[in-house]
């Protein structure tokens, strides 16, 4: 295709998207390369590379990281099997997302975008023609059809409420496709500006329809997809590791975006069963890079000759990201926990200020919210914009709730001397209140039942962060107990919401949006395998995550988020574990990295190997 036939074809194409639009007589479509819901982006020009990228990082060496547990299966987003982790560099999305700015991507399989700012119901990609395949196919309108068909209908319940907005897909020439989605008239003026489905949509690695012919999509797999990205599979060796390897012929690889990005020749997952196992594979050299979860082991066990000498690395790197909320999660589907009051004296019983300075030698934070260390966090009182939403939403809640929502919270605090006393009589108090009694220092509910809580675990590690918990249970007169099962019973129990309490992990990003329904909406409680874990089904919370996906800029994504935090905290979902501000990495010296770093992500896919410092440390892991 020359030049000018490809510029005569855009514009018909254009005129063809502006007659289908659903908008005013007034709509102008407009085509960019950027796709962001702020009103204002750092890199609105057309920068050579990313402030953040090295574009003359060598190639070469091998990244070298762990996991934990086991897999079974290449298809991440399928709600059966145990998948591997990598799988993201095989297929390329629509999209890539900045690492600076919320909210904010450039293209990748497409070039640009077209859509009427006016008009929400609508977005179009623009496939690059120069994208294609490992096998040299091109990349088509097609095949992102058929992604997203398959996924809507074969994908994981959470992926399928994820993308529940997108009401019809379509191929309008060989490299343009459409997106239509379902919004009615009574929201279309809100929406105006709302594209974070489109964000959402643009993030989702595209498959090729011919590879996916002859096979089942949603069956476990360890064969290999055909894929359009930066990576290959060159090793698998089942449940334990799985290497993937730089396709030199990655058709992206001169893209701005992609300018000092993939510099490793290869990179690899390796999997051991539980955390001390994988502690002690990276003090043997098995994988380079760790991030450390455990507080015990940054402070007093990397203390060993690498270290002494200089080829293993400590470092603390900041960024503004929310952190990752982490919680022990009450199944709300178990009578025990349906009442409120319930839920807040068992989050009583956690005293995180003796744990964190008898096991964690005051390395965490505690959580405080939702969204903690980021603007999207509820402190204080709620701000006069924040009050617009919350108006309407207050007669549906009850006295201790609104009191709960309009005053500062804290998670309960303790003396730390390790009785947690008054909390511990708040906390009976409030059991008592919600009709359950005593007898003999035992709890019974009102049908004579002895309340009993098992907290249902697959890391071995967690026991000695629960055990304190479950004494101060035992201290209420709950019959409490940990019940550890291996990863595999552990996966199928929680997709079943066989549990009455677990530990969760619900990751955030400074734009949330639909996922929040697949976290604590009631349409995805009684979804077997959704992220709901807690079974919320709360109206209230149905309504803000509404306008959370109607959202018209990022100051109402803001204000919103916050009311959101305001009424999941007041709720007592969960039990608020803690966090770490910042990343703390381990890793052996060869790794380099730029001296500006990313605000929002650690930015691995920019770093780069020191080869002659390689060379050394490869010498040294082999005469240990």
């Amino acid at each position: 295709m020359d030049s000018m036939t490809s510029i005569s074809q855009r514009i018909v194409l254009l005129t063809a998207l502006h007659s289908l639009a659903v908008s005013s007589s007034f709509a102008k479509p407009m085509t960019t390369h950027i796709l962001s819901l702020n009103d204002h982006m750092a890199l609105s020009a057309h920068p050579s590379s990313l402030p953040y990228s090295n574009p003359n990082a060598p190639k070469g060496g091998e990244f070298s990281t762990f996991e934990i547990g086991t897999f079974d299966n290449l298809n991440a987003l399928i709600n059966t099997g145990s998948p591997v982790n990598g799988t993201a560099y095989l297929s390329d999305s629509l999209l890539s997302a900045s690492l600076n700015e919320p909210s904010a991507s450039y293209g990748l399989l497409a070039d640009s975008i077209t859509r009427d700012p006016e008009d929400p119901s609508w977005i179009a990609f623009h496939i690059n023609p120069k994208a294609y395949f490992s096998n040299l196919q091109p990349v088509t309108a097609e095949d992102v059809v058929f992604t997203f068909n398959t996924i809507l209908s074969k994908g994981s319940p959470g992926l399928r409420l994820y993308y529940a907005g997108i009401k019809k897909i379509t191929a309008l020439d060989k490299y343009t496709v459409r997106f239509d989605f379902k919004v009615n008239n009574s929201t279309m003026s809100r929406k105006k500006n709302n594209i974070k489905l489109a964000l959402s949509i643009g993030q989702m690695s595209i498959f090729s329809r011919q590879d996916w012919q002859n096979r089942i999509f949603d069956q476990v797999t360890l064969r290999p997809p055909l894929g359009s990205g930066p990576y290959l599979i060159d090793k698998i060796d089942a449940g334990r590791s799985i290497t993937y390897k730089r396709n030199p012929n990655y058709w992206g690889r001169d893209l701005m975006i992609n300018r000092g990005k993939y510099n490793f020749d290869q990179i690899k997952y390796v999997y051991y069963r539980d955390p001390e196992a994988a502690y002690q594979g990276f003090k043997l050299g098995q994988y380079t890079f760790k991030k450390e979860q455990s507080a015990q082991n940054w402070v007093k066990n990397y203390n060993f000759p690498a270290v002494d000498k200089g080829f293993v690395v400590k470092q603390t790197i900041a960024n503004k990201n929310p952190i990752t909320m982490s919680g022990l999660v009450f199944n709300l589907r178990q009578d025990q926990f349906k009442d409120r009051r319930v839920r807040k004296a068992l989050t009583q019983a956690f005293d995180f200020e003796w744990l964190n300075k008898a096991l964690f030698n005051n390395t965490y934070t505690r959580l405080q919210s939702y969204f903690f260390n980021s603007e999207l966090e509820a402190k204080g009182t709620p701000s006069v914009d924040e009050v617009k939403y919350l108006t309407p939403l207050l007669p549906l809640l009850s006295q201790p709730e609104k009191d709960e929502i309009l005053n500062p919270w804290t998670a309960p605090v303790s003396a730390g001397d390790g009785f947690n006393r008054a909390n511990l009589l708040t906390a009976r108090q409030l059991l008592l209140d919600a009709g359950y009694r005593y007898k003999k220092g035992q709890l019974y509910d009102q049908h004579d039942k002895i309340y009993s809580i098992d907290i249902l675990c697959s890391d071995a590690s967690l026991q000695r962060t629960l055990l304190p918990y479950v004494r101060n249970l035992k201290r209420l007169g709950i019959s409490a107990s940990i019940r550890l099962v291996d990863t595999p019973q552990y996966i199928e129990r929680v997709r079943r919401f066989d549990y009455d309490m677990i530990v969760d992990t619900y990751p955030q990003t400074l734009s949330p949006s639909h996922e929040q329904i697949g976290y604590w909406g009631s349409a995805s409680a009684d979804r077997q395998g959704s992220l709901n874990t807690a079974g919320i089904k709360n109206p209230v919370i149905d309504m803000i995550l509404t306008e959370l996906g109607s959202a018209q800029n990022r100051q109402a994504v803001i204000h919103i988020t916050r009311i959101l935090d305001r009424v999941l905290r007041a709720e007592y979902y969960m039990v608020p574990l803690y966090g770490l501000v910042g990343n703390r990495v381990v890793y052996w010296n060869k790794y380099r990295l730029q001296k500006i770093t990313a605000n929002y992500d650690l930015g691995l896919d920019y770093w780069w190997i020191d080869q002659a410092a390689e060379q050394h440390i490869k010498q040294y892991i082999g005469r240990q």
